[in-house]
């Protein structure tokens, strides 16, 4: 990427930064005054637009989060009963293996023993 392209693309980000910024300054100017009555849990008389925009955001990102984490742990949790069964099938297959060992083992014993019998 040529020098003119990153830079128009650092500039491109830096004015979405400021329209940002001065969005979030225009909605605080504009709110600064607003009161509305709402109901939580209870009636609330006159509570500051500004206060409630602040707790629905933060709210909002606490729920968003905590729903992450929950999915995030199930998924661990099916990723640890997966590596449970596949530890329990190779003990399995190490249980087989070694019991058709012996049995080869004491064929060959069998198979010496006649040979040696005869």
């Amino acid at each position: 990427m040529s020098l003119a392209l990153k830079s128009i693309k650092v500039y491109l980000k830096l004015s979405a930064i400021v329209a940002v910024v001065l969005l979030i300054l225009l909605i605080i100017l504009m709110n600064k005054e607003n009161k509305a009555d709402i109901w939580m849990f209870g009636d609330y008389q006159d509570v500051n637009v500004l206060w409630l925009l602040l707790i629905t955001a933060v709210s909002s990102i606490a729920s968003w989060w905590l729903v992450i984490k929950i999915f995030a742990t199930l998924r661990e949790l099916r990723e640890l009963r997966r590596a449970r069964q596949t530890r329990e099938n190779m003990a399995e297959q190490q249980r087989l293996a070694q019991e058709l060992a012996e049995r080869e083992k004491r064929i060959d014993e069998k198979l010496r023993r006649s040979i040696t019998d005869e």
